[in-house]
């Protein structure tokens, strides 16, 4: 899909590629692009050629952002396309993770102005309505609330996903030693909506592509809540051994998440975004969006990584 954009001052230029995305070499980001090509031309945004090699080799055009909170490098990125997909990517090592958020979204919204960017779709979170209370969530309320600040032309849809299924792959090698799953979650049979990478890739890529007008909020749900207890019996099913469910108490929760690379500041961020999960609180906003639902169960998720090899 290529065409023209009608500039003020009545030139036209070639559209190279009909939607950005940002972040295409993560979990999410890859699956936008790829449910992208074979609809629509393709650009990619990636910090240097290396990730966007395995890209270009698909015919998508990449674009180098070594830095998201470069205003002239997301210029570049996002010029003459018809819509980007944008995100904030977590920096959890940094002193200050909310801080880094800022200077992202800053240069993302100026970049958008500076391009006159007409439909933006972005990543934010469950709770991504509460303005206070939640944790690194806070981040995707002062992303959504910074962006609703461009032209009331700019046509924005905030994707609000539910916890990742994939999150659970980190405490893989815990699991596979001890029989155990250690979950941040209580009580364990509590259930929380939870979704696939592969459903919030596809809701994305779909929203792209589709025309709106004005602000939009999807909210993204799994085909249903899981629980900690869910999850280990897809566990026990797939690895034909008996996975339990345990809670991770609180008091150890700096430690393992310092192991994963949070900073201080980050773990006490995460810390109160479980805690207010856990407390029941942290919850979607369903008044005034709208609700899709995945088609990827735990199930699903659990049984590629046996078939990558990933649970062996």
């Amino acid at each position: 899909m290529k065409g023209t954009v009608q500039l003020t001052d009545k030139r036209k230029i070639k559209i190279m590629a009909s939607y950005v995305v940002l972040g295409a070499t993560g979990q999410t980001g890859a699956v936008t692009v790829n449910a992208l090509m074979g609809q629509a031309t393709v650009r990619v945004a990636v910090r240097n050629e290396s990730k966007g090699a395995a890209w270009k080799a698909q015919r998508a055009e990449v674009a180098i952002v070594e830095d998201f909170a470069d205003v002239d490098a997301l210029g570049r990125a996002f010029e003459g396309v018809l819509g980007a997909y944008v995100l904030n990517p977590p920096d959890y090592a940094s002193d200050d993770l909310f801080a880094w958020t800022e200077q992202v979204i800053s240069a993302i919204v100026e970049a958008a102005r500076r391009t006159r960017l007409p439909r933006i779709v972005v990543l934010s979170s469950i709770g991504g309505h509460l303005p206070r209370g939640t944790g690194n969530i806070l981040t995707a309320y002062r992303m959504e609330e910074k962006l609703k600040s461009l032209p009331s032309k700019v046509a924005i849809g905030f994707v609000r996903a539910a916890g990742f299924m994939e999150n659970w792959r980190s405490l893989l090698p815990i699991k596979k030693q001890t029989g155990r799953l250690p979950s941040f979650y209580a009580p364990l049979d509590r259930a929380v909506p939870m979704i696939s990478a592969i459903d919030i890739g596809q809701t994305r890529a779909d929203m792209l592509i589709q025309t709106w007008q004005n602000t939009q909020v999807r909210e993204l749900h799994g085909l249903h809540p899981l629980s900690p207890n869910d999850v280990a019996a897809s566990f026990s099913k797939a690895l034909e051994r008996d996975v339990q469910a345990i809670i991770l108490p609180e008091r150890e929760w700096s430690s393992v998440l310092a192991q994963m690379g949070s900073s201080p500041a980050t773990v006490r961020s995460y810390s109160e975004m479980i805690c207010t999960f856990n407390a029941g609180t942290l919850v979607f906003e369903e008044n005034g969006t709208n609700r899709i639902q995945g088609k990827i169960t735990i199930d699903d998720v659990v049984h590629s990584w046996l078939s990558s090899n990933s649970l062996s």
